[in-house]
């Protein structure tokens, strides 16, 4: 009788054991390598603010392989700066920049332009206290852009043909959004005939990469340069 005792205690344990030292299936699975996580989607709109004195160069990461900037005006009437959309990587052969395109008038005074200059004062300049801006995604629907914006600002030079073409390129050239608007800025006052400049600007920025909005709303309203 005691030996029966000690046999079905000995297969007690055998069997515990064995539970013990070979997980069950379920246990295994979930004991493996982790999925690596869904990738997050990048945000359609975003906001920042930020500051920036004369002569400097402000650049804001944007997502979408994208980045925000503002760069020193090039002319000499009273500083400023030109609101830019660049790769966020740019190319090292060429500079490549995405808002000019796609942000009429076009070869006139403009949203872009955070600047004194095509006559304006840089008191004038920061008097606008809100810009807007658009711009396209990649290079090839820049050079796609530059052939609508051609067409639509010459249409004399294009034939039927290409009249056609453009207004469907225009309507599948999708285009971002942006909003600049000045929160704070500083005068530098001018000595000796030398103009005001534009020591110092706080604003703010809000960038909107919602679909739908494509060449053909940009260019509807404003195909003819004109002064603001």
């Amino acid at each position: 009788m005691l030996l029966r005792h000690i046999c079905l205690a000995l297969i007690c344990v055998l069997a515990s054991g064995a539970s013990l030292f070979w997980p069950s299936s379920s246990a295994s699975q979930s004991a493996g390598q982790a999925s690596p996580p869904a990738a997050t989607p990048e945000a359609s709109q975003l906001r920042f603010e930020g500051e920036i004195l004369r002569g400097q160069i402000y650049e804001h990461d944007i997502g979408h392989g994208l980045a925000f900037r503002l760069t020193p005006a090039t002319s000499d009437e009273g500083g400023g700066w030109v609101i830019q959309v660049l790769p966020a990587a740019e190319p090292a052969d060429e500079t490549t920049e995405f808002a000019e395109i796609a942000t009429p008038p076009y070869h006139a005074y403009n949203d872009r332009y955070l600047a004194a200059a095509f006559g304006y004062s840089a008191r004038e300049a920061v008097q606008i206290a809100v810009r807007h801006f658009y711009f396209v995604q990649s290079v090839e629907d820049q050079h796609r852009a530059a052939d609508v914006v051609n067409v639509t600002l010459y249409p004399g030079t294009a034939s039927e043909r290409e009249k056609i073409r453009a207004a469907d390129e225009a309507t599948s050239v999708n285009v971002g959004r942006g909003q600049l608007r000045i929160i704070h800025s500083k005068i530098a006052a001018g000595k000796a005939g030398v103009p005001d400049t534009i020591a110092w600007v706080k604003f703010e920025v809000v960038i909107d990469f919602s679909p739908g909005y494509t060449m053909r709303q940009v260019l509807a309203p404003h195909a003819d340069p004109a002064r603001r």
